[in-house]
């Protein structure tokens, strides 16, 4: 009786081994499907972030962005594929670094940063679905199916060789940016330090200038009673601005427009004396 009872059992036994290895094949390719669905967010709000016009934009999808790294970075470790899970990590963190920039220029590198790694994720999870589907029968592998496993970690190995020398030339390219802005910042700041002192000196000449140019008027008008008491010299007074005035003008305009102002005064003065006659 008991030899009549085994086959039955072993049968059962390996009935169950093959349902739950399928089972167990068939969730795992469902968590690479949802892997693969938010990595082609995340891709694409990584290129949106990138080849948006201005600062406000590249940060609005970098945070849409962010978030679909995440699920990637959390479905990749649940499926262990190791590659994925740090690519949509430093994805991640590279969106993040792009949040906290405050010019448009440093918020777009790490957006592009990103992309090119959005990228390099959908074919590593396509890579690690294919081949948790080949593991699943492993035990049936023959030794040229082994030798190709070995052939594709060796790319694999090649491609994360790749992946650090692009790391190593986009710290350079980091490195660049930063002295770059750096130099920008100085030339700004000499800048300002150049028209400080030319506004100064503006203030100066216009102080100076709307002063001579009361004086002559006054001569003007005493030299006109003097020469006839009923005359009477008109005052001008349209030389006399505010220091917020010099700030839309360079040196070179404070100075012609008190010439000019000299010269219309000296014109009016003129033209008032020519028409003089003694008694």
């Amino acid at each position: 009786m008991l030899r009549d009872q085994k086959p039955p059992i072993m049968k059962n036994i390996s009935l169950i081994l093959l349902l739950s290895c399928f089972i167990s094949q068939v969730n795992a390719q469902n968590v690479y499907d949802d892997a693969l669905t938010a990595a082609s967010y995340a891709y694409s709000h990584s290129k949106k972030a990138h080849g948006a016009n201005n600062v406000y934009h590249t940060q609005e999808y970098a945070d849409k962005a962010i978030e679909s790294f995440q699920k990637v970075e959390n479905l990749a470790s649940e499926c262990d594929c190791k590659i994925a899970t740090e690519t949509a990590y430093q994805a991640r963190v590279d969106m993040q670094s792009s949040l906290e920039q405050d010019t448009y220029e440093r918020s777009r590198f790490f957006a592009k940063r990103a992309k090119e790694l959005g990228s390099q994720l959908l074919e590593q999870l396509t890579y690690c679905q294919a081949n948790t589907s080949d593991n699943s029968y492993a035990e049936e592998a023959s030794i040229e199916e082994e030798n190709e496993i070995a052939e594709v970690e060796n790319e694999v190995s090649e491609k994360q060789r790749e992946l650090e020398e692009k790391r190593r030339q986009l710290a350079i390219e980091q490195k660049e940016l930063e002295q770059q802005i750096a130099l920008q910042n100085k030339k700004k700041e000499e800048f300002e330090l150049k028209r400080a002192a030319e506004l100064k000196e503006q203030s100066l000449i216009k102080s100076k200038a709307e002063r001579a140019l009361q004086n002559l008027e006054t001569a003007l008008q005493e030299l006109s009673v003097v020469l006839n008491e009923e005359s009477t010299f008109e005052s001008q007074r349209d030389y006399v601005r505010s220091d917020n005035e010099l700030k839309n003008e360079s040196l070179d305009d404070t100075k012609n427009f008190y010439v000019n102002r000299a010269k219309e005064l000296t014109k009016t003065a003129m033209q008032q004396f020519a028409g003089y006659t003694g008694n």
